[in-house]
């Protein structure tokens, strides 16, 4: 079992060194030593970690999460896929990651994902589905609960809010495959009680094991690392260390849920 935001801190620094090291210096490499988790995942990622329960040998499918939870998961044990929809960020971790026993890398759509029913033991998504426009959060809910095993965990996290919004940009940050309305283009939805509870149960296949919303304390580093990004990269080890993380909104909801029609594997959420 992963235990607190140091093992991925860790495995990000070990990453960028071994290439920089080797003479490979890529601007990936760097960020890696430099500011090696940004701030939500200090939270993120290891609760995402604990509420899985991976155990050895398992299989693990990861759907465009930061992949340092990938990287860690498979160096516990785990046999994890880790999908992404852009080839770039693919090859990229390929080749900071790519000699990691049990980790393999591959572009997939997560709303059509080219696997067979019931192939993974768990399955999970880091600040992803919010980004998927239209209806491919559910695409994407559905797809993840037709890969997972019967009694398998699917664990997600989202931005939340006490009300629902959708957030465009003026520019298309995921290049073309968003949706653009009126000279904007679809960033994100900010889900409340009500659209989280709608997402949950377009799927037949899940249901809800619990939720968490947390957000980080607004302690005056953290508050000065926000107004400064992205020259306060560098002080990541610092909020990591400093910042606390308390229940309350707005912030993010960490959801699991388990694949009906079958005993529930694991350790209880």
């Amino acid at each position: 079992m992963i235990s607190g935001w140091f093992p991925f801190y860790r495995s990000s620094v070990a990453l960028g060194l071994r290439r920089l090291l080797t003479g490979h210096f890529s601007r990936e490499a760097v960020i890696r030593v430099i500011a090696p988790i940004e701030d939500s995942r200090f939270f993120e990622l290891p609760a995402t970690a604990t509420a899985l329960a991976v155990e050895q040998g398992e299989r693990v499918l990861d759907l465009a999460s930061p992949k340092l939870a990938a990287v860690s998961l498979a160096r516990s044990g785990a046999l994890v896929t880790s999908v992404d929809l852009f080839e770039s960020e693919i090859e990229t971790w390929r080749d900071l990651a790519g000699h990691v026993e049990g980790l393999q890398f591959q572009v997939a759509d997560g709303r059509r994902l080219p696997f067979a029913d019931e192939s993974f033991d768990h399955a999970y998504s880091i600040s992803v589905l919010e980004h998927i426009g239209e209806d491919g959060d559910r695409d994407a809910l559905a797809e993840l609960a037709r890969v997972v095993k019967p009694g398998g965990r699917i664990v997600l996290t989202v931005p939340f809010d006490q009300t629902f919004r959708e957030d465009w940009k003026d520019e298309p940050l995921y290049g073309g495959h968003v949706p653009e309305r009126d000279g904007q283009w679809f960033f994100q939805r900010v889900y409340d009680d009500r659209r989280l509870d709608r997402l949950i149960a377009s799927s037949e296949l899940v249901r809800p094991l619990g939720q968490r919303v947390v957000t980080f304390a607004a302690t005056r580093l953290y508050r000065f690392y926000q107004r400064t990004l992205p020259a306060s990269l560098v002080l990541c080890p610092l909020i990591g260390m400093t910042a606390r993380v308390v229940e309350g909104t707005p912030g993010l909801a960490l959801v699991t849920l388990v694949r009906r029609g079958g005993e529930l594997s694991g350790d209880a959420a």
